[in-house]
Formats: C-alpha cells, structure tokens, sequence
C-alpha cells in the first residue's frame, strides 16, 4: 500500500512538472514574441533585435525549466519525509557559496545579471539616441558621429559591468588584482588583441581615417565602412568586404585619397607629328576642359610640352576635378571628346614607334670553280 502511494504520488509530481513546464515555456515564449506589446516596446525604446528578443525568451525558459525540476525534486523527496537534503540546498542557497573568500549568495547573483541586463539596455538606449536623433542634428561629419557613438558604446558596457560587479561586492581593488593576473595573459598570449585595441581607440580618436574616407594600402583600395576597435571594414571595388585589423592602419604606410576633402587630378599624355600646330593643339585641349562642367576652373586646367623627340611632340595635360572619386569617369568624358574633336579637325595621334634597322648578313663567297 505504502509503495503504491509513493508510486502516485512521484507520477503526479512528473505530470506536473511536465505540465508546469510546457506553460513555462508557452509563457516565456510568450512575453518575448517580437510582435506582441512588450517585444514591440522593448525594439522601439532599446533596439532590441527580433532574434534577440526570441534569444531571451528560451533563456527565461531555460531557467523557469531548472527551478521547476528542481521544485519537483523536493517535492518528491519531501513525501518520503527525507527533507535533510532539501534542507541542505536551503541552507547553501541563503549562506552562499564561499569562492576565494568572496560569498556569492543567488540572490546577489540574479540582482547583478539584472543590474548588468538594466546597464547594457540603457547603454543601447543612449547609443541610438546619439546615433539616431542628436548626433545627425550636429555639424559633425560621418566618421566624427561613428567615433562617439563607438566610444559611447564601450564605455557603457565597462560602467554596467562595473555596476554589476559592485552589486556581487567585488570591489576595485579585486578588479585591481585580476587586471594584474590578466596583464600576464595579456603579455604572451593576447597581445596582437591588445595591439588592435589600443589601435582602435587611436583612429577614433586621431581620426587619420574615417568612414567614407578612400584609402590604399598595399595593393587594395577601397571605402572604409565601419570601424570599431579591433578591426575596420574595407569595401573594395568589386563590393565584397576587406576586413583589415587596426594595427596594419596605424603601422603600417597607407594612402587616404579623400583626406580633407581632396581633389582630384586627371592626367592625359598623348603625341602629335612635329609639323602640327601645337598652339592650335593647345586651345583645342583647353576648351574641351572648359566645355566639361566637372572640370573645375580653379586649379585652371594646363597643358605642357613634355618632349620633342623622334618627328613627335609629346604633349601633358593636367586638369582638377572636386573628388578623386571622379578622375576616371570625367578623364574617360575627355578621352571620348578628343578623338572626336581631333578627328573632326585632322589632327592626328600618334605614337612613338621603336623603328629597328635589320641588315642581311653578308653571303659567304661560294667555292672556288
């Protein structure tokens, strides 16, 4: 008889927390779902992704599933009047666990993952604030906004970490002797981390490039699309991305095409026979620059004799226009407009041509007859 009652009674506390925790997970599910009112609430005020949002809801469904098997264990040990256990747990839960001289008690614990949950969303509140409605309000340009809106961010996960830490009562001076101990990984094993990091807190703050900014180095060219502080995003001309660590941008020899709103400068080399009306020539290049509006009059465009060798002068023009990011269309537009003004007008274009001299080689004298 007394086997046949435990028997029920475990079979119920099962089906119970069967029961218990599929409405945990519906629930948890639930109050997560991007669409309903505390996920609409949550994306518009924090930011927060759809897929993040859906992240935390089998988080807390995780946890309500541990608390209800748990439940359910000591409610099955409690009708064989073995409590001693369940007790026991108690009893660890309210003294805490005895880490290094450091008590960490659950309750301590669960304050300080909300504490660093309630940071972490007040930094992404300020972040978007700054990124979406004061910062395009300023004079200042793209990468300046990207910079502390950057800096914004990391600054505030390292003070809601610090607040989290607080809430647990690890105070600065253990913070002080963990950086200690950490400075020993950082030295062998973590420094190239280390370098990118410090490197990506000096390009936000000298700002050598910034994002739009059209930069070489080495043999890849592109615009910068993102920096943060370990790494900066290249869009090469093809569209695919170049992802290039900070280090190679502060170390490293590199070109920025855009720097200071730089303009940009066409250049044509061509050559006409020696008898042709170089002066003739000359205006002829000067209006074709005047008549293209995407040549700037200021730097005035010029044309120079560069030399006079082999029955041709070789003539190079030099013209401006507002963006290096131009040069290649409008030096094309150019191009395209002198063949046809040069054909229309008989000039001719030529090349130099490599003229080499063979000789026959003396036929050797035949057999004497």
């Amino acid at each position: 008889m007394f086997a046949a009652q435990q028997m029920a009674w475990i079979t119920l506390v099962v089906l119970a927390v069967q029961l218990l925790t599929r409405f945990a997970d519906d629930l948890a599910l639930w109050l997560f779902t991007p669409d309903n009112a505390l996920g609409c609430t949550l994306r518009r005020s924090l930011g927060v992704a759809p897929a993040r949002l859906e992240q935390a809801g089998v988080l807390l469904s995780a946890a309500l599933r541990v608390g209800l098997v748990v439940l359910g264990i000591a409610a099955a040990l409690a009708r064989f009047g073995n409590t001693s256990l369940l007790y026991g747990w108690v009893g660890t839960l309210e003294s805490g666990l005895h880490i290094g001289g450091q008590v960490l008690r659950p309750a301590s614990l669960l304050w300080a993952v909300v504490v660093l949950l309630l940071g972490l969303g007040l930094m992404k509140a300020l972040q978007q604030w700054l990124t979406d409605t004061y910062l395009p309000k300023t004079e200042l340009d793209a990468g300046l906004r990207n910079s502390i809106s950057t800096v914004a961010r990391y600054l505030g996960i390292v003070l809601a970490v610090l607040w989290a830490l607080a809430t647990l009562g690890i105070g600065f001076e253990k913070l002080a002797l963990l950086a200690s101990a950490l400075s020993v990984g950082i030295g062998f094993g973590l420094q190239a981390i280390t370098q990118n990091f410090v490197s990506g807190l000096i390009l936000l703050a000298e700002r050598p490039v910034k994002i739009g900014d059209w930069v070489k180095l080495g043999d890849q060219e592109g615009d910068i699309r993102r920096i943060s502080v370990r790494s900066t995003e290249i869009q090469v001309g093809d569209k695919s991305t170049l992802i290039v660590p900070n280090s190679e941008l502060i170390t490293k020899t590199i070109r920025n095409m855009t720097m200071a709103n730089a303009q940009g400068r066409i250049q044509i080399q061509f050559s006409v026979p020696l008898g042709t009306d170089v002066g003739r020539v000359r205006q002829m290049l000067l209006g074709l620059f005047a008549a293209n509006e995407k040549v700037l009059a200021e730097p005035a465009p010029s044309v120079f004799i560069d030399s006079i060798g082999g029955g041709l002068v070789a003539l190079n023009c030099f013209a401006y226009v507002s963006s290096p990011r131009a040069v290649y269309g409008v030096r094309s537009e150019l191009l395209f407009e002198l063949l046809r003004t040069t054909s229309e007008q008989g000039i001719a274009l030529v090349t130099p041509t490599d003229v080499r001299l063979v000789r026959d080689s003396p036929q050797a004298p035949g057999p004497a007859q």
